[in-house]
């Protein structure tokens, strides 16, 4: 059904995205004009947010002064939490990425042999087939670009748990 070649493309996808991870931290350092310090800390992102795999995912925080042991004992603890939230509340990267697929190649086959009996010598069929093979692929682009989100729950799940607890003085960072 597939060529070789596009097999060989969806899964040096997939093993990208399976390996794929941020940058070390950058500390990038904030002096107010009165004297007053801040740090910020963020990792290089060298990959789209939905090729990260989950285990890789970073906050990027700001503190005031200097950032202390504890302040990064505090975030590597909301991160670990924050892992295991984003794994539960987004399980599955493939069939998010699936269900979109079909979801629009049900849609698209539908809608477009529907709007093929407007013409009289259209075979339904075959626009129907048309309408669901692109409406698939489109579902599947369109699934890609939603696992974004997983780093957009993290981070939001980050400064969640970090809010609650305002005496390490961290921010986070979207």
């Amino acid at each position: 059904m597939f060529t070789k070649t596009f097999r060989v493309a969806v899964l040096a996808v997939l093993l990208i995205a399976g390996c794929a991870t941020q940058g070390d931290a950058v500390r990038i350092g904030i002096t107010m004009p009165d004297g007053e310090r801040a740090t910020i800390v963020a990792h290089n992102q060298s990959v789209p947010n939905w090729m990260l795999a989950r285990e890789s995912l970073a906050l990027n925080f700001i503190v005031k002064g200097d950032v202390s042991a504890k302040q990064l004992a505090a975030v590597a603890e909301t991160e670990r939490a924050c892992r295991i939230y984003t794994g539960t509340v987004r399980p599955n990267q493939l069939v998010a990425v699936l269900s979109s697929g079909v979801l629009y190649a049900i849609a698209g086959g539908i809608g477009v042999g529907l709007a093929s009996q407007a013409y009289p010598r259209a075979v339904m069929s075959e626009y129907a087939r048309y309408g669901a093979t692109t409406g698939g692929f489109a579902g599947m682009a369109n699934g890609v670009v939603n696992l974004g989100g997983q780093t957009y729950t993290f981070e939001n799940c980050g400064a969640g748990v970090l809010s609650l607890f305002p005496g390490y003085d961290v921010r986070v960072i979207r």
